[in-house]
């Protein structure tokens, strides 16, 4: 959010964490930028505007579960204009025919009834509500790197983390973030960005 509103974009931003509302509001209120950025604690589905030039989706799609793709694919592409790109970020499976549960601890420790599956279903449900697909690409690699960063940064600073969210979130967390790094360097999961463009009556 604060990235493209330094570049003169005016922006929205929503999330179901209220802190992570807060933290950004006060970020963007800090650095003199509400003149084009807030970030609101609501549903996605809660956004009355439309006619957006874009919109990005960061590890939405992984909560919404698999058999709302479809409207909420069809929910993003009714608020873009025409030609309006969408990018959609997210944690995959590696093939289409692996679905479901990320795993009994992520499940109740971490993202309670999070779904993953295939980047080919992603793109389909894209196609499949008139979105053209004109770009996917695969961070599998960069993410366990990632991941390895995140895990380092947490010991470097785990009396800190201990102090603001007690040890067992600190260890659920970490051990979280060290399974995934697994996960990814495995090819267990991966992490796709898909691009796609709303195409006008015309195409």
């Amino acid at each position: 959010v604060r990235s493209a509103a330094r570049r003169g974009v005016h922006v929205i931003g929503v999330t179901l964490s209220a802190e992570q509302a807060q933290w950004a509001q006060q970020a963007i209120i800090d650095e003199g930028l509400s003149e084009f950025a807030e970030v609101r604690h609501s549903d996605y589905r809660d956004v009355t505007e439309d006619e957006f030039d874009a919109v990005s989706s960061i590890g939405l799609t992984e909560h919404i579960g698999i058999q709302n793709y479809p409207s909420y694919f069809k929910f993003i592409r009714s608020k873009l204009r025409d030609g309006g790109i969408l990018l959609n970020h997210c944690i995959t499976r590696s093939n289409n025919v692996s679905r479901g549960k990320a795993g009994p601890f992520i499940d109740r420790y971490v993202f309670p009834d999070g779904e993953l599956t295939g980047s080919g279903r992603i793109i389909t449900e894209m196609q499949d509500v008139g979105m053209e697909v004109v770009h996917e690409e695969n961070l599998r690699h960069h993410y366990a790197m990632t991941l390895r960063d995140w895990c380092a940064n947490l010991v470097a600073n785990w009396d800190d983390a201990v102090a603001e969210v007690g040890i067992a979130t600190a260890k659920v967390w970490g051990l979280y973030m060290a399974g995934s790094r697994v996960g990814f360097e495995q090819n267990a999961i991966q992490l796709h960005q898909v691009l796609a463009v709303k195409l006008d009556a015309h195409g």
